[in-house]
């Protein structure tokens, strides 16, 4: 993450912004769980001879093999975060 000088960025997160991130951070999870699975059963679709048509496809947004790991070092900075206190 970039450095920034404001104040906002230097006090930390209280409690229930830590949840929030959690939170968000889990439905991000969940959901690239589903684009999987949908890639996974229009291959599985494809190799019984009923293609999906390719405009049906579900695309992975990050196209990036490291989003699992992304997103659990995320949740790893989170649990081990410093809340604020107020």
């Amino acid at each position: 993450m970039a450095e920034n000088d404001s104040t906002a960025s230097k006090r930390g997160l209280n409690a229930e912004e830590v949840t929030m991130v959690r939170l968000a951070l889990l439905v991000g999870l969940e959901s690239y769980g589903e684009i999987v699975r949908l890639q996974n059963a229009a291959d599985i679709a494809a190799s019984c001879g009923a293609p999906i048509p390719e405009n049906m496809r579900p695309i992975d947004p990050t196209g990036s093999a490291r989003t699992v790991c992304d997103f659990a070092e995320a949740l790893l900075a989170m649990e081990h975060a410093e809340v604020a206190n107020g």
